[in-house]
């Protein structure tokens, strides 16, 4: 009785158990989970067409589809700037970033260009940065770090709100 118990409880080890050290029933590993990739969806009136043109040319070159997920990244500006000089804060806790890159993702003239910002980092320096950045509309913004060879993007929506002047003046 006692070699029927310790052998059914051998069985419920192995069938619960396994799976978390990484190995399947056949007795082969699971393979690693991979990269995450960057994930967004334009708001409308948006294109990336600017922004990929612009992120083929850095060395080693790249695209918005193939850019790993920016989770590690940090850029605060307020809720809804006004029209205007805005101020942004780059940060990123990525080890051994060395080039941070603000785009635009909104539609840009024939001649425009995507690019708000370009920063080159010393492997040793700390990766924040701080930028005043004049704008007049609602943007959609990218924002690109390159770190180990890697880059990785971060997508987010700047609000401009309209100026108004004080009651009774014109």
């Amino acid at each position: 009785m006692f070699c029927v118990f310790r052998s059914f409880f051998s069985v419920i080890v192995i069938y619960f158990f396994l799976p978390l050290t990484g190995f399947t029933s056949d007795g082969s590993a699971q393979a690693p989970s991979a990269q995450q990739k960057f994930q967004f969806e334009l708001p409308l009136g948006s294109t990336a067409k600017r922004a990929d043109e612009f992120l083929v040319t850095l060395r080693p070159p790249t695209s918005v589809q193939a850019l790993e997920s920016g989770n590690d990244l940090l850029l605060d500006f307020p809720f809804i700037a006004p029209a205007g000089l805005v101020r942004f804060k780059i940060v990123s806790t990525i080890s051994r970033t060395d080039g941070l890159w603000l785009l635009s993702l909104s539609r840009q003239p024939e001649s425009g260009s995507a690019l708000f910002a370009s920063v080159a980092l010393e492997p040793s320096a700390l990766p924040e940065v701080s930028l005043l950045l004049t704008l007049s509309k609602t943007q959609s913004v990218l924002l690109v770090a390159r770190a180990g060879g890697k880059y990785y993007g971060l997508q987010r929506e700047i609000k401009i709100g309209q100026t108004t002047a004080p009651s009774g003046q014109k």
